[in-house]
């Protein structure tokens, strides 16, 4: 069995400010960016993870100028989103060990979900005013992970486009299913 604990020299400190730059530079060209991701450490994905989500969500409680979304959006937003980070990071883990019949690090992997899902958080933010630009922020969510799997982790375009189009067709019912009992 191979030893996969990760024993590299990256230092586990966090320069926020070349996160704050990389995170502008990504903005302005994501395809590009996701091509090559960068090699964080984990303390820095957490708070770029982190720092994504409670912005997105206390923007998205200011624009309704309501006290308990912008409370949620501090705390909850950044706990739920992680952990489906997490569990995102997870499955496309599994779906490497089975289907692809290789071990691909999940570092990296949580680095795609978690660079994939600046356009979802972007959109979010404009949610609170009319519900389905969630969907159009993940659909460029769902574009850049495409990208992200075929250039970083040599999935075929093909097999990419079904793995994220399972995803996509679950959270649209998920979104669906929310907007119904809302």
């Amino acid at each position: 069995m191979n030893d996969m604990r990760d024993v590299s020299q990256r230092p586990k400190k966090v320069d926020l400010k070349q996160l704050v730059q990389f995170l502008i530079e990504f903005i302005k060209h994501p395809v590009h960016k996701i091509s090559t991701l960068p090699d964080w450490n984990w303390p820095s994905l957490f708070v770029v993870q982190v720092l994504l989500a409670v912005v997105s969500g206390s923007l998205a409680g200011l624009i309704k100028l309501n006290f308990y979304r912008i409370a949620s959006g501090m705390i909850l937003m950044p706990i739920i989103s992680t952990i489906a980070a997490l569990l995102l990071a997870l499955f496309l883990y599994y779906y490497f060990q089975f289907f692809e019949n290789r071990t691909e690090d999940y570092r990296k992997i949580f680095t795609l979900v978690i660079l994939s899902s600046i356009p979802f958080y972007l959109f979010q933010v404009l949610s609170e005013y009319f519900a389905p630009v969630t969907l159009i922020g993940f659909a460029f969510t769902a574009l850049l992970a495409i990208v992200g799997l075929c250039e970083n982790f040599n999935v075929s375009r093909k097999r990419a486009y079904q793995l994220i189009g399972i995803l996509v067709v679950l959270v649209l019912a998920a979104w669906i299913l929310n907007r119904a009992t809302a």
